[in-house]
Formats: C-alpha cells, structure tokens, sequence
C-alpha cells in the first residue's frame, strides 16, 4: 500500500503541467494582437501635437509679419505727419511775415488818407467861402462910381473859369464827383449872371458834362470798407471744414465684430492686406482734413486777402480788390464749411461786392472850360 501512491503521483500531476502549459501558450498568443492596439494611441497623439504645434508656428508668422507691416505704416504716418507740421509751420511764419509787411502798409496808407482827407476839407472850405468873396467883390463893383458892365462881366467870367477849374482839378486828382459836380452848377450859375448869347455853347457843354456825372454809378467806398471790415473781424468765428465727406469716411472693421478665434485672426489679416494697397476712381478732388496749424493759416490767408481788399477799394485798385475778393471766396470755398450758414452769407456778401467797380471811368469834363477860353482869346 505504500507503494501504490508513489506510482500514482505522477500520472496525477501531469495533465496539471499541460494546463498549465497550455494556458501560457495561450496567454502568449494573445499578447501579440493586443499590442498593436496600445502602440498605435501614442502615435497618433504625437501627430497631432506635431500638427497644432506648426500650425502655432504658422499664425505666429503671420502675426510677426502683421506687426511688422501695421509698425512700419505707423511709422510713414508719423514721418508724413512731421513733414506736414514742419511745412506748416514755415508757411505760418511767412504768412506773419508778410502780414506785419501789410499792417505797415496799411498805417501808411491810412497816413496817406488822413492827409487827402484834411486836403480835400481844405479845399472844399475854401471853396465854400468862394461865393461869399465874389458876392463881396460885386458889392463893392456895384458900388464904385463909373463902374462899368464890362468889369462885373470880366470878373464873372474869370470866376465862371476858376469853378471850371476846379472841377476839373477834384475829378482828376482826388476823383471827388460832388465836389466836381457842384463847381459846374457854380460855374454855370455866373454865366447865367452875364447873360451873353455868346457863351450858350459852354453852357451847353456844362449841362453835358453834369448830365454824365450825375448818371455815373458811383461806389458806396465806405460801405465796402466798414462790410469787409466787418467780415475781417468775424474770421475766427467761422466754422472750418474738419470732417472727412460721407465716402470717405472710415467704414466699420469686420474683425471686431467676429467671434475671437481663428475666424477673427483671419479677418484682420484680410483687410489688413487689402488696405496696403487701394485704387479709387473719383472725379472730383478729394479735400484732405486740415491739421491745427492749417486751421490757423487758413483764418489768417483769409483776413489778410481781405484786408487787401479793403486797401485796394481805399486806393481806387479795382484790379487788386477783384483779386483779393476771388481769393477770399475760394478760400471760403475749399477751407470752410461752404454748409454753414455763417460762410454761405460770407460768400454772398464777397460775391455782391465783386460787382462794383471802385474806380470808375471818370468822365472828361474839360470842354467847358476850353470853350471859355477860347472865346476870351478871341475877344482879345
């Protein structure tokens, strides 16, 4: 009995060991088809790292070169700013150069009017108190014993003369047209006094010469000069052009209104390379936006071109107050806003005076006196 389970312990312990074996047969042809699946995750994670990691590198490409085109427009923009600065400041110091030229010349014009002035009253005083002298004289004509018709007519004559005289002297050198005027009514009025038939003609050529003064459309000068004056005076409350016009206006940027992400980014950089480069057809100048230094020289253009204006209607330059009017208009025009209604009664007011004439064609009124002198040489 001792024997029999010595004999048997084998033949219990084999089919044991071939499970065994098996199972490890098994386990070991398993492990080969789950391999591939455990290799294959990592691979494809590394992938994608490598994708997301160039497309990184790409958008910040991009957004270098981005920065780099917005530094360097920036840049030309602020270069082009200097420049612009810089010339309009030079421009500003030549226009108050030539401004404070123009104040002297108008202190000297002024001078040059006060003296015509006090002149021009002078004379007319003078002038004036003509009459009472003459009539004393004829008095005194009158009363002298053996006086004869011949004298009072000599002596009316010779002042019928002096009248044509200085109607001629007002009109040509100070082109005072009442002055003259009244001089001819005075001259014809002591012709009427003698009574000759003889001197019909130049009584005829007075009532001509007056007929033409009085139908001259004379300028109202100082109307002109207190209207411009005036104008000159409210240069700096008119409004200016500051705004761009409706087409030119910045449109809204359809990047700030996307969502932020890639959709965004892309936006940006589209229209960022669309605005590098932008070809438009327009008929008409486009009017550029005026800095702070040209708002100064444009209200300072204008007051001057006015006052220049003012000389010229004080001087009788009628080619010099055309001038300056055209150029203050277009000034008003291109520098201003033309919609206000301030500037729309500016250029009304320019436009009307234009159309005077400050120095009319004076008209020639020395027939008379021609006439009167070739009769007393004749009589001589």
């Amino acid at each position: 009995m001792t024997d029999k389970p010595e004999t048997e312990a084998p033949e219990d312990t084999r089919p044991a060991d071939e499970e065994w074996a098996s199972l490890a047969q098994s386990l070991a042809a398993e492990k080969p088809r789950a391999a591939p699946a455990t290799t294959d995750e990592p691979r494809g994670a590394v992938q994608r790292v490598a994708l997301m990691s160039s497309v990184a590198l790409l958008l910040a490409f991009v957004a270098v070169m981005v920065a780099g085109m917005l530094w360097w427009q920036y840049r030309q923009f602020y270069v082009s700013l200097d420049q612009t600065d810089a010339a309009a400041a030079e421009a500003l110091t030549r226009v108050r150069a030539e401004q404070r030229a123009l104040q002297d010349q108008v202190t000297e014009a002024d001078d040059d009017i006060s003296a015509l002035r006090s002149s021009t009253a002078t004379l007319g005083e003078r002038l004036d108190a003509l009459p009472g002298r003459f009539a004393d004289l004829e008095q005194r004509l009158d009363a002298v014993q053996g006086g004869s018709f011949d004298a009072r007519g000599e002596l009316l004559r010779s002042e019928a003369e002096y009248y044509l005289i200085v109607a001629n002297s007002e009109l040509t050198l100070t082109r005072d047209f009442a002055t003259a005027a009244t001089a001819l009514e005075l001259a014809d009025g002591r012709l009427a006094e003698i009574g000759n038939p003889a001197l019909a003609s130049v009584r005829d050529a007075i009532a001509g010469e007056l007929l033409a003064l009085r139908s001259l459309r004379l300028p109202d000068v100082e109307g002109i000069v207190f209207s411009l004056g005036r104008l000159a005076s409210r240069v700096d409350e008119l409004p200016l052009r500051a705004d761009l016009p409706p087409n030119l206006a910045p449109e809204t940027d359809p990047a700030l209104e996307a969502e932020p992400g890639l959709g965004r980014l892309w936006l940006a950089i589209k229209g960022t390379l669309l605005d590098l480069v932008r070809i438009e057809r327009r008929d008409d100048p486009v009017p550029q936006a005026l800095s702070a230094a040209e708002r100064v020289l444009a209200r300072r253009r204008l007051e001057i071109e006015l006052e220049l204006a003012r000389i010229a209607a004080l001087r009788a330059d009628q080619q010099a107050f055309t001038s300056g009017l055209e150029t203050a208009i277009e000034l008003l025009r291109s520098d201003f806003d033309a919609a206000a209604p301030d500037v729309e009664g500016a250029r009304a007011l320019l436009v009307q005076l234009r159309s005077f004439d400050v120095d009319p064609e004076p008209p020639d009124i020395s027939r008379s006196l021609n006439l009167l002198r070739e009769q007393r040489n004749e009589a001589r």
